[in-house]
């Protein structure tokens, strides 16, 4: 099986994502879950730009475009 396409930061950024109210990770509390972009995530967390580029830099390589042929 082939590598992947990277995705780009912004594309990772807009990706919707599983979260809760608060945007933390799918976890067994009573908080209502709901579906909101990765950015609006770790604003919610209080993540600046600058916790961003850097959880980015160090994860970039573990993130890839997902593809519809092998769907």
């Amino acid at each position: 099986m082939g590598q992947g396409v990277k995705m780009t930061k912004k594309e990772w950024l807009d990706e919707e994502v599983f979260r809760d109210i608060y945007g933390r990770p799918y976890n067994l509390s009573d908080v209502p879950m709901t579906v909101m972009t990765r950015e609006e995530s770790f604003k919610k967390q209080g993540g600046s730009k600058e916790d961003i580029d850097e959880y980015w830099k160090k994860n970039k390589h573990l993130y890839q475009k997902e593809s519809l042929k092998n769907a």
